[in-house]
């Protein structure tokens, strides 16, 4: 790899085809049988759970296929980051941003980048129960009440998910360029998988078996890139 580039064994190019396939097959199916578009915003208890155990395979299988796609493919030059000397930022249209909804991106990367200017995160606090007064209009905690399958529940944010998943399996070259545009940084971009990510859920036993194939193999060929 001294020029940058990986060469994979027939191995993991079939595994990497079958996973982008299984998870392929796995957004349609869902799509079709939920009945999700889009502007989706609420879900059955039940389908919201099926949804996330779902994303939870499905959403670092698909990075660890993409980033050994670009692997394979060879690093890239990062592009030059913008800075204040660069020039005045342009303006954006407000009126334009507002009307069009955007297009759910799916997220490359498991670590960030470490930046010493950054701003500590805020701090947040928790307190006790709340008092709540029988005279006021308050909207009720739905954890204090008992759970049911057929309780429906906001789903914006696993739909988006969803459709940032497919957007991706979409428009794969270009996710596949800006990781072969980061694969020189001085920093993992795949962080280490959980012990059980990969051992029981909706993946099958052979599929869970590729996943965990293909996240031995990121790991093994992710330090031959980083710069650090």
């Amino acid at each position: 790899m001294s020029d940058m580039r990986y060469a994979p064994p027939q191995e993991i190019r079939s595994a990497v085809w079958l996973m982008l396939n299984v998870i392929s097959l796995g957004v349609i199916q869902l799509r079709e049988r939920l009945g999700l578009t889009p502007h989706t915003p609420l879900l059955p208890r039940h389908a919201i759970s099926r949804l996330s155990r779902f994303l939870s395979q499905a959403e670092p299988a698909l990075r660890r296929c993409l980033y050994l796609c670009a692997a394979e493919l060879g690093a890239l030059p990062a592009f030059p980051r913008e800075t204040a000397s660069s020039g005045p930022a342009r303006a954006r249209d407000t009126a334009q941003h507002v009307a069009c909804p955007t297009q759910p991106i799916f997220r490359l990367f498991e670590t960030r980048t470490q930046r010493p200017d950054a701003a500590p995160p805020r701090p947040v606090f928790r307190t006790g129960p709340r008092i709540r007064f029988l005279d006021a209009d308050d909207v009720p905690d739905i954890h204090e009440y008992a759970k049911y399958p057929e309780d429906i529940l906001p789903a914006k944010r696993l739909v988006r998910r969803l459709m940032a998943l497919d957007h991706a399996m979409d428009h794969r070259d270009r996710y596949i360029e800006k990781i072969r545009r980061s694969l020189g940084e001085a920093r993992q971009l795949i962080a280490k998988a959980g012990k059980r990510l990969f051992h029981h859920g909706p993946l099958t036993r052979l599929q869970c078996e590729t996943a965990r194939l293909l996240e031995d193999e990121t790991h093994a060929v992710q330090p031959h890139f980083n710069s650090s």
